[in-house]
């Protein structure tokens, strides 16, 4: 159903929509990619009609209603036009062309549908086995927030930009920016393109947005919300074109059929005749009889707002079905979730798998995604969550959303160590068993964590470099040689990002006479904020501004890692393998140092199997194993592995590297050990659950210091007082803080010469935040100017004072930018060097109005500088902040 209003009696009309309506038909029909014939289009208005393009709300209703009732397959539906919200930003209608608006502060919006109690309030009911709805119209991010689809449906709802941001009208000459893109997106397709699912698209319109603008100088980036399974929405183009065949009548073109041919093909392929029914023979005088429309195929409506509908004949991701002869059948799209460590690796094997040549059809897609290990874990065990979201987060902001923090659900899952997996079967509920089963199918490689320490290349190996646990490790390169040189920094990824950081960390807090947060007082430098993984921290220290920590630090990280930074650069030459492109050739070179009680990282592949999705089980099964089988056989896969540093052989049994390894290169000669020294036995499930919560705890109460903007711009702004506004969000994200931790609020825009006003005075949260949450509900908005940059200098000296060592700290700025917005360079850049010369503080700041997270802005620049993160509208603010302050506050240490 595609709906295009271009036409207004009450507001401007839009005539780039019309040009949008007719790019959004041809995208789902154009040959060789679309998955619709052109009468499977219901479009409103009439594009056989004349004049204007008007469109009444409630023939809208009426063909939203109807299929509702008839489409049992793919239901898409496309809306171009106005779209407005109501003063408190919530509550998205729709314009269509008499709609208008009114004074009325309760129902503003008149001959208009209202996103939650029509559009919404109709699909929810929908028969169809998938529900795809894209809107390109302003605010349609705020769609989202009553995005509410029935438990057991498929939805996906594709937005035009973020919430709280209007887009500009278009040309109509070429159409709206964001169906344009869209058009190139699905039209754009070849043989040799990914399948264009949901999920991908996504991705893909994002980036074609990027460069542009929305109203305001406000980035665009297009939005999304997806319940349930992904869904393909163009087919990839066919590798060759074909001559038509004899019986194709003159004029059709390659892969049309008429209709008769359409309705007799597609019941011939699909094969099951107990939905469709036999296929009857042609009449004797050999003309075609009119068979019964098959339900998947022709129970479909499609109307204008653009709304496409498509019964899925073959076009859905349950794929082999039937349909007409489209060039290829869409491929089966599995989705691999993986250590985010091993991703860039994985990701080179699933292309190659992909790029072997199989024919003139590809039966198969990959999409490699990762998450903090941790955050797997915690998911898998859950695992219903995954099917079922919940429907809010409680006030603490710990709230586990699989799909949001992850993405879709995995059909394969490669963490990086098999006790991963077993820390996920020990705390697995019954119910997760039930929904998501892991069978473990063997290895595709390994590699062993090293302490990576500065050394000569092509040094010869002393007894310093024997194999010990990893604490003797550490402390042999702390405290230096006999000869008094500098002891070296030990540097490690972030534990809860992947499992050779946390099973190191594991090592070092079963030692009997350490404590956890000696261990990560030794771990943390203030010059090099945590990094998420092993080549990020490399590339962190690679970037010329840290040499002197870089000189001398000795970092925890996988084998592989540490060969492949060991290399000189590429030559440029076809095959070549040279170091990460984040790395000069001044890097420091590097031994590896082999810790003992460290398990050897066995990358074990794991077929996912869902509860309910029985519709391609057995052919998504024999994928899962086909892909395990070439990783794990295939020489081709194994020379992937190995370039990358990994070492190969038979299940559990790492054979000796290979000539093509860099293990075995020049620059790695006396780094690395050809023979993997042997390791004790295998760390438990339960310690590194322990050492993962000992961890989080090791730092000890936070200090979390809160700077309000409570100037009057916040109030003009309508984001001062009220649900989900500013001194709401201070107010329900300090839930995770503890009795223990430190915490205050500073209001910016004081009435004396000082750079702030103490709403809440900075100091021991005490057992009952209630008085401090009634005391920012209270506050006022001051008829001044917020002092932002004074007030962060401030923040960030009083975070510093009086607490000593790797204190948790975090400074949560939350503005408008009103009275930031104009800031000179100079005073940015200095404020950001402030921000990151002390003991470490990460910067959450907290963009109310659009634009403030732009990059090089003041908000985004303290954020990427302290590892701390920029929210907008385009996020769910009460709940992002309220788990960023959970990650200092000790008040939901687990």
């Amino acid at each position: 159903m595609l709906i295009g209003v271009d036409s207004y009696t009450h507001e401007a009309d839009l005539p780039a929509v019309a040009r949008s309506l007719r790019l959004m038909a041809e995208a789902l029909t154009a040959e060789g990619t679309g998955v619709m014939a052109p009468g499977e289009l219901v479009v409103l208005p009439d594009p056989a009609g004349s004049g204007p393009g008007t469109v009444d709300p409630l023939e809208a209703v009426r063909a939203l209603r109807d299929a509702r009732e008839q489409v049992d397959g793919l239901l898409v539906v496309y809306f171009a036009g106005h779209g407005v919200v109501k003063a408190d930003g919530k509550d998205l209608h729709l314009l269509f062309s008499p709609s208008r608006v009114i004074a009325d502060p309760h129902r503003p919006f008149v001959d208009a549908l209202s996103w939650r109690d029509h559009v919404m309030a109709e699909l929810r009911l929908a028969r169809a086995d998938w529900v795809v709805v894209i809107l390109d119209c302003c605010f349609a991010g705020n769609a989202r927030q009553d995005f509410h689809p029935e438990e057991q449906q498929n939805f996906a709802l594709l937005m035009a930009a973020e919430q709280n941001v209007e887009i500009p009208p278009g040309d109509a000459a070429t159409g709206t920016d964001f169906t344009v893109g869209l058009h190139r997106l699905l039209t754009g397709r070849t043989w040799a393109s990914k399948p264009a699912t949901f999920t991908r698209l996504v991705g893909e319109i994002r980036g074609v947005m990027a460069p542009l603008k929305a109203v305001h100088d406000h980035r665009w980036i297009p939005g999304e919300r997806r319940h349930g399974d992904d869904v393909l929405l163009a087919l990839p183009g066919r590798r060759h074109g074909r001559e038509p065949e004899p019986s194709e009548s003159p004029g059709t073109a390659p892969g049309a059929e008429t209709e008769n041919e359409a309705e007799a093909g597609n019941e011939a392929e699909t094969g099951n005749e107990a939905e469709t029914g036999p296929v009857q023979p042609p009449p004797a005088d050999g003309t075609t009889p009119r068979q019964r429309p098959t339900s998947r195929r022709y129970r479909t409506l499609c109307a204008g707002l653009a709304l496409a509908c498509l019964a899925g004949a073959g076009v859905l991701l349950s794929l082999f079905g039937g349909g007409p002869d489209r060039g290829c059948a869409p491929p089966l799209e599995l989705r691999v979730l993986v250590d985010p460590d091993i991703r860039p690796t994985v990701q080179k094997a699933a292309d190659t798998y992909l790029d072997r040549s199989t024919g003139d059809c590809r039966a198969v897609g990959i999409s490699v995604y990762t998450g903090d290990s941790t955050d797997v874990v915690d998911a898998l065990q859950a695992a219903p969550l995954w099917q079922s979201p919940p429907a809010s987060c409680p006030p603490s902001g710990d709230c586990l959303l699989p799909q949001r923090d992850l993405g879709a659900q995995p059909d394969v899952w490669i963490p990086a160590a098999t006790v991963t997996s077993l820390r996920v079967l020990a705390e697995q509920s019954v119910a997760a068993r039930t929904v998501a089963k892991l069978d473990s199918l063997g290895s595709v490689a390994y590699t062993p964590m090293v302490l990576a320490v500065p050394a000569d290349a092509g040094r010869k190996p002393g007894p310093a470099d024997r194999p010990a646990p990893l604490a003797d490790l550490v402390a042999r390169v702390r405290d230096g040689g006999a000869d008094g040189p500098e002891p070296y920094q030990v540097l490690r990824p972030d534990p809860e990002g992947g499992d050779g950081a946390l099973l190191s960390t594991t090592a070092l807090y079963g030692t009997d006479d350490r404590r956890p947060g000696d261990v990560e007082a030794a771990l943390t430098d203030d010059r090099l904020p945590p990094q998420p993984t092993a080549r990020d921290l490399m590339c962190g220290l690679a970037d010329g501004s840290r040499n002197a920590l870089e000189d001398r630090a000795a970092v925890l990280i996988p084998e592989q890692t540490m060969a492949l930074f060991n290399l000189p650069s590429a030559s440029g030459e076809s095959g070549t393998v040279g170091r990460p492109a984040c790395a000069s050739d001044v890097l420091e070179h590097r031994a590896a140092h082999y810790p003992t009680d460290v398990p050897v990282l066995d990358l074990p592949f794991f077929r996912v199997t869902w509860a309910g999705a029985d519709r391609d089980a057995t052919a998504r099964g024999q994928a899962v194993r086909d892909f395990y089988d070439w990783l794990a056989k295939d020489p081709e896969a194994g020379e992937v592995f190995v370039r990358d540093g990994f070492r190969t052989g038979p299940s559990g049994k790492p054979s000796l590297p290979s000539t093509s390894s860099p293990l075995t290169a020049k620059a790695n000669e006396g780094a690395v050990s050809l023979l993997l020294p042997p390791s004790n036995p295998p760390t438990s499930a339960s310690e590194v659950t322990e050492a993962l919560r000992d961890y989080r705890q090791a730092l000890g109460p936070g200090r979390v210091l809160y700077l309000l903007d409570d100037s009057t711009s916040m109030e003009d702004n309508r984001v001062w007082s009220g649900p989900g506004r500013a001194k709401d969000l201070v107010a329900r994200s300090t839930a995770p803080i503890g009795p223990e931790d430190t915490f205050g609020v500073w209001g910016l825009s004081p009435r004396s010469a000082a750079n702030h006003t103490e709403l809440v005075p900075f100091g021991s949260a005490g057992p009952d935040l209630g008085r401090a949450r009634a005391a920012v509900g209270r506050a006022p908005a001051v008829n001044r100017n917020a002092r932002v940059l004074d007030g962060l200098r401030d923040g960030l000296s009083e975070l510093r004072s009086g607490s000593e060592g790797p204190v948790p700290r975090l400074l949560v700025l939350v503005t408008d930018d009103e009275d930031s917005a104009d800031l000179q360079g100079e005073d940015v850049l200095a404020l950001v060097e402030t921000a990151t010369e002390g003991a470490p503080v990460r910067v959450v700041t907290v963009a109310l109005r659009g634009g403030g997270c732009a990059p090089e802005q003041l908000n985004q620049r303290l954020a990427e500088a302290t590892g701390g993160r920029c929210l907008d509208a385009s996020d769910d603010l009460a709940t992002e902040l309220t788990a960023e302050v959970a990650k200092t506050g000790t008040g939901d240490a687990r």
